[in-house]
């Protein structure tokens, strides 16, 4: 299984649609998770979302077993749950405590173990530049902590340090500041499926973020 994640803006969803539009029959794409719609305290969202990174990594070994030679990819892991309590906490929006929570629980569901993923991608863009990539959202109340410049650069880094937090085993980092998303997820690929996505699908200009 592959996971994807890192900066809002660095063209992760994007690229997975186009891969699943690639391969439709080789892969299956876990969308991203949604925090449940009921006001809950922080702690139990964290719960909530990490719970299902491991249920993602339990089902895609249940399809792999069901159709070998399957690959499952999943949008976003536990290592966006961990980078945004990281960024609150840094930014002085929550206390430490939800982190470290956060972060326990992800150990203990085995979700930094080094077999979990078989490779875990960050895709990272400079917090300037993923702002401007979502200016459309930029009134949207929904999303307004995602344009707050401290917020951003905390998460920003987190994602850079973090072998500070996590085991390096299976994690890559990329940054889109001046790439292609698509073009790194497609590196990513086992050969024997990068080698199906026809060369002019694979070099298409800058993906929308």
């Amino acid at each position: 299984m592959i996971a994807i994640d890192g900066m809002p803006g660095a063209g992760k969803t994007t690229a997975l649609h186009r891969l699943q539009d690639a391969l439709p029959n080789q892969v299956v794409v876990f969308p991203e998770a949604q925090p449940p719609d009921d006001p809950r305290p922080d702690a139990e969202i964290a719960r909530y979302l990490l719970t299902e990174a491991r249920d993602r990594l339990d089902a895609a070994r249940r399809l792999q077993q069901a159709r070998p030679g399957l690959l499952v990819v999943s949008d976003r892991c536990h290592i966006g749950v961990l980078a945004y309590r990281y960024a609150l906490m840094a930014t002085g929006k929550a206390p430490r405590q939800d982190f470290d929570h956060a972060l326990e629980l992800s150990h203990r569901l085995g979700l930094t173990a080094p077999d979990a993923h078989d490779r875990i991608l960050i895709l990272l863009v400079d917090p300037d530049e993923s702002v401007t990539r979502r200016a459309a959202d930029a009134h949207d109340d929904r999303y307004r902590l995602w344009f707050d410049p401290g917020f951003l650069t905390a998460y920003h880094h987190f994602l850079t340090h973090l072998n500070t937090w996590l085991p390096q085993d299976t994690l890559t980092t990329h940054d889109t500041t001046h790439a292609n998303a698509w073009t790194t997820l497609v590196d990513a690929l086992p050969f024997r499926l990068a080698r199906q996505i026809q060369p002019h699908r694979a070099m298409t200009g800058p993906e929308a973020p």
